[in-house]
């Protein structure tokens, strides 16, 4: 399991996914990953900063979280579940001042665990604290995709 973003490996521009015309079927997008001639840029929709749940520094985390997870083939086969698994990881790994309040709660419980009264801090770049912190993300998304 690769746990480190793959921030040297993938190049990060700002587009305006709203207004030019090159990116009409980007329109409402906040960002997408694999784009570039050689698929190794994200691109983030400059106009979406305005929302302070949908930040730019939460959408390149989550761009860079789908690329980690493409990169290490840990990819859910639901795009559904898989989106919402790298956007459970990327609220792990934000900074608390880029989160709404919802996310913050969130993101405590993915990133703190109890064992025996005494709280410990997971951190995402550490192999096995992710593996902890995606046990808990499959905790949340076995009750929202049961069949």
């Amino acid at each position: 399991m690769a746990t480190k973003l793959p921030y040297r490996r993938v190049k990060i521009k700002m587009k305006d996914f709203d207004k030019d015309p090159r990116y009409k079927k980007l329109k409402g997008y906040h960002g997408v990953c694999n784009e570039g001639e050689n698929q190794d840029e994200i691109w983030i929709n400059k106009n979406k900063r305005k929302k302070p749940s949908d930040t730019q520094e939460l959408t390149k985390l989550h761009e860079l979280c789908h690329v980690r997870r493409q990169d290490a083939e840990e990819e859910y086969k639901n795009w559904r579940m898989e989106d919402d698994a790298v956007e459970l990881e990327a609220i792990a790994r934000c900074r608390i001042k880029f989160l709404n309040q919802a996310q913050i709660a969130i993101k405590y419980y993915l990133i703190y665990e109890y064992v025996n009264g005494e709280k410990t801090k997971l951190y995402p770049d550490k192999t096995e604290d992710l593996k902890k912190i995606h046990k808990k993300i499959k905790q949340i998304l076995v009750h929202k995709y049961r069949k």
